[in-house]
């Protein structure tokens, strides 16, 4: 495994999870928190939720004290008289009865709230230090302050609402309070009255996780009735019913005049000029969740680290394998895509995925760690073509080699389909010219030849005198290269070999093909050193190549080439010719010509036939090689098989063997 797109991973992998193990991750609770509030926007509150506040504008009214707290409680008496004759379900006082007042203004309450028989009252907490035996805090307990017993006794029950406090605000509930003995809050006792007897009734078993408040908008997006106009309501039987009817009624402290707020709490929906949530919206929100099962649900630490984790490989996998464009594209996108899927989550389940991290920091870190690793592979490569440049290669031939060898100073094993090329008789086409006019041919066949390897993906790794080696990469699967060596072949088949009379680039070549493991590097000494390609392969190639002679073929390919394209022995313009043992090779090889046209059918089958019946049944062999040449009279494989069959009945000691046929000359 290459170590360094492994590096790559390890190091993003080991940088997210550290940012994910740091305070980092505090930001989803904040900027993450207010993006998805934001992308979601106000959602409608449940219509069973109302609100009554204690506000400025009521107590202008009603003729009290702008401090609530000093109403005097008759009124509340009277409201809670009349919600319950309105039908109000359940009632619940987000305020703290503990002191007791006029005696009989805390009687005509007691009354109210035994004959209701469905309120629920507020309870404080406080938190206190235990002090150790040098004077310094060393634990810390919490202190429930219940309502006066007068009041606590009239009431259906009592709870406390507590909401951990975090640097970003208030963003969760306790259900049950674990502090003070699993104690249910006031929007659970208030929640389960209101299911009572319902299927969807609400378990009195504690359950002490702290529960994601889904909030539905900003100050008064809950249905809120100022204190003053639900007085007015309760005297209206018909408005009063419509109001308050099934309905749970929450009344507590609540101004929209942000220089009058008091008992209120930093969300997402604060507004810029400091206008927060009031500790009863919040409330009655948390209150809301629990009756229309719309509480954030939020996966555990660990499922949250995985997936960022796995999403943080992806996207560094994505920089492994994809160009810098196409990487910075995709990042983005699929940042963005995140981003879009954690706020849809978030609107349409109710589920809270991170959402700064993965679809923000991710793509970032991965961008910014990719980039590094294209930049050092740009340098390298470039080093490497440098080199190739230096050794030989043209730039637009060696750029794909010189990519093969980068971080390989000494060269690599790759695979590869090797052609080896040579014109015919050129050894006597030199004696006939100077070495000036020969170079001028030479130059104007590989002005052709050269550009037909490239065009088909190949590239001329050696050219000595009239002969080439190319050579074609294997990526993955060897069908493609060896397609497009054979298209190769072909065309400078037609080109050199089926050329017009006239044309003075055309010199008759034979070409040889093979697969295999090759060596790609640079050879030579400290003082001249050449890119080639090594290896048995090479070698054998141009034995393949030598073999177009005595059989007086063109194109010769082994039987690796054919099996990687798929094809069937005798299918298309494979032509099978048998097993031969080359000059100077050990292992036989099945040798097919490549033509650019099949034969006849008829005379490929009495082919095949006269090769099965060459030892077995010479004579026969002879008759049916004969009937082939009425078909195909310029058939090299033919004629080379008809002589051996003539030397054969004549009695020649022939090299071959029963199993193959021996080629000694190279």
């Amino acid at each position: 495994m290459d170590k360094k797109p492994f590096g790559l991973l390890l190091a993003s992998l080991l940088t997210m999870a550290a940012l994910m193990l740091s305070p980092v991750r505090n930001l989803e609770q904040g900027a993450g928190l207010d993006l998805l509030y934001t992308l979601r926007g106000v959602r409608p509150p449940p219509a069973e939720v109302v609100i009554i506040t204690l506000d400025s504008g009521s107590a202008r009214a009603l003729g009290q004290s702008e401090r609530p707290e000093r109403w005097p409680r008759h009124l509340h008496a009277r409201l809670v008289e009349g919600l319950a004759a309105r039908g109000a379900r359940v009632i619940g006082f987000d305020i703290l009865f503990e002191r007791a007042r006029e005696a009989d203004t805390d009687r005509a309450l007691a009354t109210a709230l035994q004959r209701a028989g469905n309120v629920v009252l507020m309870e404080g907490v406080t938190r206190e230090g235990v002090p150790g035996p040098d004077g310094k805090v060393v634990a810390h307990v919490d202190r429930i302050t219940r309502p006066l017993p007068l009041l606590a006794d009239a009431a259906w029950a009592s709870g406390p609402f507590l909401m951990p406090k975090t640097p970003d605000g208030v963003i969760e509930f306790w259900g049950f309070v674990p502090s003070i003995g699993d104690h249910p809050s006031l929007p659970m006792l208030m929640a389960q009255l209101m299911t009572a007897g319902s299927p969807a009734a609400i378990s009195p078993a504690p359950d002490i996780r702290r529960r994601p408040l889904n909030l539905y908008g900003p100050l008064g997006t809950l249905n809120t009735i100022p204190y003053a106009r639900a007085l007015e309501l309760i005297a209206d039987p018909v408005a009063g019913e419509a109001a308050f009817r099934g309905k749970a009624v929450l009344v507590g402290f609540s101004e929209f005049n942000q220089s009058r707020q008091a008992d209120i709490f930093h969300t997402p929906y604060s507004t810029a000029d400091g206008l927060d949530l009031s500790g009863v919206e919040l409330c009655g929100t948390a209150l809301a969740n629990l009756l229309d099962g719309s509480g954030l649900r939020r996966p555990g630490e660990l499922d949250q680290l995985l997936a960022v984790l796995a999403w943080c490989a992806a996207l560094t996998l994505l920089w492994q394998r994809a160009r810098t464009g196409i990487a910075v594209g995709l990042s983005l996108a699929l940042g963005a895509a995140w981003v879009i899927a954690a706020a849809w989550s978030f609107g349409a389940l109710n589920l809270w995925l991170p959402v700064i991290l993965p679809g923000i920091i991710a793509p970032l870190l991965s961008g910014a760690l990719g980039l590094g690793l294209h930049l050092r592979a740009n340098r390298r490569r470039e080093r490497m073509l440098e080199k190739a440049l230096e050794l030989g290669l043209s730039r637009q031939g060696s750029e794909k080699l010189a990519t093969l060898l980068a971080g390989h100073a000494e060269g690599r094993s790759v695979q590869g389909v090797c052609l080896c090329s040579d014109i015919e008789a050129y050894t006597s086409l030199s004696e006939r010219m100077n070495p000036a006019t020969t170079r001028e041919t030479l130059n104007r066949y590989f002005s052709v030849f050269i550009p037909v390897i490239e065009a088909h993906g190949g590239h001329v790794m050696d050219i000595v005198g009239d002969s080439a080696m190319c050579l074609w990469l294997i990526d993955k699967h060897p069908a493609d290269a060896c397609r497009q060596a054979r298209a190769a072949a072909l065309e400078l088949h037609q080109r050199l070999n089926e050329a017009p009379l006239d044309d003075d680039t055309a010199l008759p070549t034979r070409f040889g093909l093979h697969l295999g493991p090759v060596f790609l590097g640079d050879v030579g000494s400290a003082g001249h050193r050449e890119l080639r390609v090594v290896g048995d392969v090479v070698n054998t190639a141009s034995r393949i190549q030598g073999a177009n002679k005595p059989l007086g073929t063109r194109i010769l390919a082994s039987a690796e080439i054919c099996r990687a394209t798929g094809e069937a022995p005798g299918a298309g313009q494979a032509r099978p010719l048998g097993r031969f043992l080359l000059a100077g090779k050990q292992s036989k090889l099945d040798l097919y010509e490549i033509r650019p046209r099949a034969i006849p059918v008829d005379a490929a089958q009495l082919f095949e036939t006269a090769r099965g019946e060459l030892v077995s049944a010479p004579g026969s062999a002879r008759e049916r090689l004969t009937e082939v040449l009425t078909w195909c009279p310029g058939d090299g494989p033919t004629r080379f098989y008809l002589q051996r069959v003539i030397n054969r009945l004549a009695g020649e000691n022939l090299p071959d063997r029963d199993d193959c046929i021996v080629l000694d000359t190279k």
